[in-house]
C-alpha cells in the first residue's frame, strides 16, 4: 500500500473541517506544532482517525489522540497503521497488545539514526542481546537473527526478523518472521527532531499465541518495562558518542 503522506493528511484535514472552517495549512513550521495550538481538540483528532479508518479499511485504536501530538507525528502514526497492518492483510485485532514508548536523545539526528540502525552493533548498544547475525540484505530490507542472553532459568531465546529502514522519512518497519510465542509482532520506529535533540519512538503491535506463557496484557506490561530500560541505555550511549565526536 502507498505511504500515508503529508498530502494525505491535508486531505483528511479538509474532509474533517466543519462547514465554513479553513483547515490548517501544513508547512515546515506547522508540521511540528502541537495540534492543540493549531485549534484541534481531542474530538477533532478522533474525527481525523475515524476518516483514516473508514477510507483505508484499518482499525485505528480509540486512544489515537494520545499519539497525534503534531501533524508530523500524525502522518507517521497513520502511515504505521495503514501500511504496518493493511499491507500484511491484517488489521489490528481488538484486545491485541500494543506498546508506544519514546525517548529524547541529545545528539544529531544522523548520528542517532546511524547508531541505532546498525543491527550488527546491537549487542553493544542493547544489554539484552548476545548476538545479531545478518542473514540477508535485499532491496533495503535486512533479515537477521537476534539471540538474547540466557534468562534466569537458563533459557536462550532467538528469532529471525526482517527490518526495512527508510532514511528519507526516518522511520523503520520490522516484523518477526520466526514468531515464537507471538501470533504476530509488528514494529515501527520513528525519529523526529525536537528542541532537545531527537525523539526516538518505538511502537510494537502484537498478539500472543494461546499456548504462550503470558497473554497480551502480560506481554504489554513486560515490553513497556524492558523498552524503557533499553531506551535509557541507548540514550546514554548515543549521547556519549555525540560528545566524543564533538570534542574530537
Amino acid at each position: 500500500m502507498a505511504q500515508f503522506t503529508v498530502d494525505d493528511l491535508r486531505r483528511i484535514l479538509r474532509e474533517s473541517a466543519a462547514p465554513g472552517e479553513t483547515p490548517t495549512d501544513l508547512d515546515e513550521e506547522t508540521l511540528d506544532a502541537d495540534f492543540s495550538d493549531l485549534g484541534y481538540d481531542s474530538l477533532a483528532l478522533l474525527e481525523m482517525a475515524g476518516l483514516v479508518q473508514r477510507e483505508y479499511g484499518v482499525r485505528i485504536p480509540d486512544d489515537a489522540p494520545g499519539f497525534l501530538q503534531t501533524p508530523r507525528a500524525a502522518v507517521a502514526y497513520f502511515d504505521g497503521w495503514v501500511n504496518g497492518h493493511a499491507a500484511a492483510g491484517t488489521a489490528p485485532e481488538p484486545g491485541a497488545g500494543h506498546t508506544d514508548n519514546a525517548v529524547v536523545i541529545d545528539a544529531p539526528l544522523q548520528l542517532v539514526w546511524e547508531l541505532t540502525n546498525d543491527v550488527e552493533s546491537w549487542p553493544q548498544l542493547f544489554d539484552e542481546y548476545a548476538s545479531a547475525e545478518i542473514l540477508s540484505r535485499d532491496n533495503g530490507t535486512i533479515t537477521f537473527r537476534l539471540t538474547m542472553h540466557p534468562d534466569e532459568q537458563g533459557q536462550t531465546w532467538s528469532w529471525v526478523s526482517e527490518r526495512t529502514p527508510d532514511p528519507g522519512s526516518h522511520t523503520v518497519r520490522a516484523r518477526r518472521i520466526e514468531t515464537g510465542p507471538f501470533e504476530r509482532m509488528d514494529i515501527f520506529w520513528e525519529y523526529a527532531e525536537v528542541p532537545d535533540g531527537v525523539r526516538m519512538r518505538w511502537v510494537q503491535d502484537f498478539h500472543m499465541k494461546p499456548t504462550a506463557p503470558v497473554d497480551d496484557a502480560g506481554m504489554t506490561e513486560h515490553l513497556n518495562r524492558t523498552t524503557k530500560v533499553q531506551m535509557q541505555l541507548i540514550k546514554d550511549k548515543v549521547e556519549a558518542a555525540a560528545r566524543a565526536a564533538a570534542s574530537a
